[in-house]
């Protein structure tokens, strides 16, 4: 039996090579798919209800509840309106002093004249 020659490779083919570098990928691809089905396993169960839960309590405890407390709000509200009636209250009267300066320093340089 008579083999024939062998055909030449590639030029700057290597199959070694290649092969070399997609099996690490291949083996990661693989290896985060296995995870992420074993993980949304384990968080479809009991356990999983569990830790998103503490999970929501903590948030809750650390950014307030999740749920306002209408009368709460309400009356936060009402401050909130309070406090803006003050700011505008305070506004007019400054406006007001600053006319009368302006009036009195133009008194001054009248009778200055």
């Amino acid at each position: 039996m008579m083999q024939g020659p062998v055909p030449p490779p590639l030029p700057g083919l290597d199959p070694n090579l290649v092969f070399n570098e997609v099996v690490p990928i291949v083996a990661a691809v693989v290896v985060i798919l296995v995870v992420a089905i074993a993980l949304r396993g384990i968080l479809r169960t009991p356990v999983g209800e569990a830790i998103a839960e503490r999970i929501r309590t903590r948030a809750q405890r650390r950014w307030g509840a999740g749920g306002e407390d209408p009368q709460r709000v309400e009356a936060l509200e009402a401050q909130v309106s309070h406090l803006q009636g003050q700011v505008s209250e305070l506004a007019e009267r400054i406006d007001f002093a600053e006319r009368m300066l302006a009036e009195r320093r133009e008194r001054k340089l009248g009778a200055g004249q």
